[in-house]
């Protein structure tokens, strides 16, 4: 099989999974809707921490570099 056909038969393969997963969904959308009302309240629960987690490494960042500036200074003093 040559890599065009591969490639042929791998597009196609996926453009049957979502015909097919999309099919399932759509027919249990009812079911579905209280788990998509939790997933939704669990992503915005996991924005929050990346938004905190990320405010906590900036700051962390900016107080590793300070104490690297302070103690480069402090080296050069200690040689001159």
């Amino acid at each position: 099989m040559t890599t065009s056909n591969k490639k042929l038969a791998l597009w196609l393969g996926g453009l049957a999974t979502g015909i097919i997963a999309g099919t399932l969904i759509y027919q249990n959308r009812e079911k579905l809707e209280p788990n998509k009302n939790k997933f939704n309240k669990l992503l915005s629960d996991w924005q929050k921490s990346g938004e905190k987690l990320k405010n906590k490494l900036v700051e962390a960042s900016k107080e590793s570099i300070e104490r690297g500036k302070k103690l480069s200074n402090a080296a050069v003093e200690s040689m001159n």
